[in-house]
């Protein structure tokens, strides 16, 4: 049935993409009665075709190192754990390491150091990323609020839950329209859109992103929230890319 109004070209886009993989990642969070590790909700986010930062996971310091060396330096070290939710509030996040020694030191100071905040807290290791420089720093991602379908937003980085009010907002699914217009709506769109001379950001893939994530929390609807902070959008052309990533389950 077609609404009055509207075209086909509001449609939907639907993306191919791995539903069963994500079904599995699902499936094991749900079966621990946990929600999705670090690498875990990575994994979701490639295989609805987002681009994420190159990575991989590590449970040693000699592992963060080789694994660091492998990645190539400088690379960023993040706390794997599903009993510490914002682990950039207690130390679970460095930034900038550029030496193996460096590495493998980082490693061991942040597993005592979470130790000691959370002594009962079940470390699962660290995920080591690439550095990625320049562009700018935004939000993506959506919740299945109780009363009506999943919500997707988009905002110019920030915590999820604070920016959540300042975010532009739209009911999944949306259209490639409607993802452009949440874009045009944010407070910095003019930043992105390259106002005075500046350079432009690569919208159209931020719009990609912000329809694969409509589809992602259409099609499974045990995401209970979901958000890509921070998501990296480069100069046009050049994409964008995400950095870091939290799944919690109903």
């Amino acid at each position: 049935q077609i609404i009055a109004g509207t075209s086909r070209k509001d449609d939907p886009k639907v993306f191919s993409v791995n539903n069963r993989r994500v079904n599995e990642l699902l499936e094991l969070g749900l079966s621990d009665k946990r929600n999705l590790l670090l690498h875990e909700a990575m994994e979701v986010l490639e295989q609805y075709g987002v681009p994420t930062v190159k990575s991989a996971v590590a449970t040693s310091g000699m592992e963060a190192k080789n694994v660091a060396e492998n990645i190539g330096y400088p690379v960023a070290m993040k706390l794997i754990s599903e009993d510490v939710l914002h682990k950039s509030d207690v130390g679970g996040v460095e930034l900038n390491l550029r030496r193996g020694s460096t590495v493998e030191q980082a490693y061991d100071k942040m597993m005592a150091r979470i130790h000691e905040s959370y002594p009962k807290a079940k470390l699962d290791g660290v995920m080591i990323q690439s550095m990625v420089a320049g562009g700018r720093e935004l939000i993506v991602g959506g919740r299945h609020p109780i009363l009506f379908g999943p919500v997707v937003l988009v905002g110019m980085g920030g915590i999820f839950v604070e920016i959540f009010e300042e975010a532009t907002i739209r009911v999944a699914p949306i259209s490639e329209r409607e993802a452009k217009a949440m874009v045009d709506e944010l407070k910095g769109a003019q930043i992105l859109q390259g106002a005075r001379g500046q350079e432009r950001f690569d919208i159209d893939a931020l719009v990609e992103v912000i329809l694969r994530i409509s589809q992602l929390l259409v099609e499974f609807p045990r995401i209970s929230e979901l958000d890509i902070n921070p998501l990296r959008i480069n100069p046009e052309n050049k994409g964008c890319v995400a950095l870091d990533a939290r799944i919690i389950l109903n």
